[in-house]
């Protein structure tokens, strides 16, 4: 088993779900969303109905990342 080249992070009392406004009270787990955010700390972009079999979906998630790595 390799190292992971980034860090993980675990939200066991579902705070940062909370916080980020994506904790679904009916299933205890987060809606499935995508957030990007930048070097600086902002948030870049937002997806809070990212569908897994809606390529439209991960071309906007590549769209906003190329933007980030072409500044």
């Amino acid at each position: 088993m390799g190292t992971l080249p980034y860090p993980l992070v675990s939200d066991w009392h579902r705070q940062t779900i909370k916080d980020y406004h994506v904790y679904n009270e009916k299933g205890g787990v987060a809606i499935r969303s995508v957030f990007i955010i930048n070097k600086e700390g902002i948030i870049t972009y937002i997806n809070t109905s990212f569908k897994a079999d809606k390529k439209e979906d991960y071309e906007a998630v590549f769209d906003e990342l190329g933007k980030l790595t072409n500044q």
